[in-house]
């Protein structure tokens, strides 16, 4: 912690600036937020860092860090723009649902038909199951649904498997219309 407090502190310093902040509670928050991240997992951030150079461990928890804030700031800034709070078009004009909500329905539980179809058979149907739903239905990210306890997969894993099932559910659909697989 002594070691590489400053430089930790110096990235959450950094980024602050960049986002027009810089209050030394705000800078605090952030950088136990860093800490926090850092040390998740047992640590698998630094344990998982190999280079010959010593000085290389010092870059490497720098980047970290300033990311690591970026995201702090991000999630922030979404938060004050009303992200948890959007609304459909329709509800913000006062038009009432009628057939749209019917319509959605229909298209929702066709989208859950061809996911159980293009899903039952395979060894990970369930995993993939869950995770397009904790995608399109939930909003999770694709990051956050990684860390999940039982998905067993990193970020890029849970986004191939987003991008197969939603690729193979197009095709299906696009079938089904007539219109070609592309």
């Amino acid at each position: 912690m002594r070691r590489y407090h400053p430089v930790l502190t110096a990235a959450a310093i950094r980024v602050s600036r960049q986002w027009g902040q810089g209050a030394p509670d705000e800078i605090d928050d952030i950088v136990q937020e860093i800490y926090l991240r850092l040390c998740a997992n047992q640590s698998r951030i630094l344990t998982d860092f190999h280079d010959a150079r010593p000085e290389a461990m010092f870059g490497y928890v720098k980047v970290v860090a300033t990311n690591i804030a970026h995201d702090c700031f991000r999630y922030r800034s979404a938060a004050k723009r009303g992200s948890d709070r959007t609304v459909s078009v329709a509800e913000a004009a006062g038009i009432a649902g009628g057939f749209a909500d019917i319509d959605k329905q229909l298209s929702l539980s066709e989208i859950e038909a061809q996911l159980l179809a293009q899903t039952e058979n395979r060894e990970n149907g369930k995993r993939d199951r869950i995770v397009f739903r904790l995608y399109y239905r939930m909003g999770l990210t694709a990051h956050a649904i990684s860390e999940l306890p039982g998905i067993g997969l990193n970020s890029k894993g849970v986004e191939g498997v987003l991008h197969r099932l939603t690729k193979a559910i197009r095709q299906a659909f696009g079938q089904a219309q007539g219109f070609g697989t592309d």
